[in-house]
């Protein structure tokens, strides 16, 4: 009997050793989305779990946690504790707001997981980050700003729809935009406001400023399609189709009206790529490789002569 309780015994602890090994052997991803509605984070979030099923279907990672951050820095912010608790190893995360969101970096370091910041950065990235993966957002302001220039040399007046006021890219690509037309003297900003990204937000502001400045105005530049697609839209409904309207990303709906001459320009911002590098950062961190700090994804200027190569 003592035997038997013995041999009990050591079994029991052998298999609580190999529960512990396993646990500890697990190789689980967390991944902060920034949201799951605009159709520039769907096409990240599509290409996020691609990446991540082939990697688990293959064994190289155990499992991975996907979480709605609602474009709200505090729900990130909660998300990381979630993150935390659920045993991720290392957690990618799609900041909705540059200071809201640090908090997300201070906990990864406090818990010595290590984090990978994709597509905007909060303001503690280049000290606490594992890896940012991104685009140069003022290079994309400047690029909206030329294609305005070149479009309409004899110059006039813009008006500038940003992003979520405090985002990193809203921040840059404003930098961006003013780096150019602010030392152009043929033109002149008459109006700069935060849509949130949303194009209903940004039609009616055009509203107003079509009442405010009729003839004045000629271009809108904008933080991104959602917002330039919808005022194009709104414009040409208002026989107003001679106001360029440029914005970025690069959305599958946008890049349809610039392939039928509707609207101007977009500036492609290959969001996919951007989080499957991401990710690919994220699985040599679980492997102890070495990474670099940063990773730049190019911007492209896309117009009615180049649109159908990236269609």
């Amino acid at each position: 009997m003592r035997k038997l309780l013995g041999f009990v015994l050591a079994l029991c602890l052998l298999m609580t050793t190999l529960v512990i090994f396993a646990q500890d052997d697990q190789k689980v991803i967390g991944v902060i989305q920034k949201n799951t509605t605009d159709a520039f984070h769907l096409t990240i979030n599509t290409a996020a779990i691609k990446a991540l099923d082939a990697l688990k279907a293959s064994g190289e990672i155990s499992d991975y946690r996907l979480y709605d951050g609602k474009t709200d820095p505090i729900t990130q912010v909660d998300l990381m504790e979630m993150a935390i608790n659920e045993g991720c190893d290392v957690v990618i995360v799609l900041p909705a707001e540059a200071a809201g969101c640090d908090p997300i970096l201070e906990r990864g370091a406090e818990e010595g997981i290590p984090v990978v910041v994709v597509n905007s950065k909060t303001n503690n990235t280049d000290e606490l980050s594992a890896a940012y993966v991104g685009s140069d957002d003022v290079f994309a302001g400047e690029l909206m700003a030329k294609f305005v220039q070149e479009k309409l040399p004899e110059g006039g007046g813009y008006a500038h729809l940003m992003g979520v006021i405090g985002n990193s890219a809203q921040i840059q690509r404003t930098e961006g935009i003013h780096n150019i037309l602010d030392n152009d003297p043929k033109w002149t900003m008459l109006a700069e406001q935060g849509a949130d990204w949303q194009g209903e937000k940004a039609v009616k502001f055009t509203g107003d400023w079509l009442q405010m400045f009729g003839k004045d105005l000629n271009a809108i530049i904008c933080d991104n399609d959602d917002m330039s697609s919808a005022v194009k839209a709104y414009c040409i409904t208002e026989n107003r189709a001679d106001i360029v309207c440029i914005g970025v990303d690069g959305n599958a709906g946008p890049m349809q009206m610039v392939a039928a001459g509707e609207l101007d320009a977009t500036v492609f911002q290959d969001g996919a790529s951007q989080i499957r590098k991401g990710v690919e950062v994220a699985v040599d961190l679980l492997n102890g490789k070495e990474v670099e700090k940063e990773y730049m994804i190019p911007f492209v200027l896309i117009t009615l002569e180049n649109v159908n190569d990236y269609i």
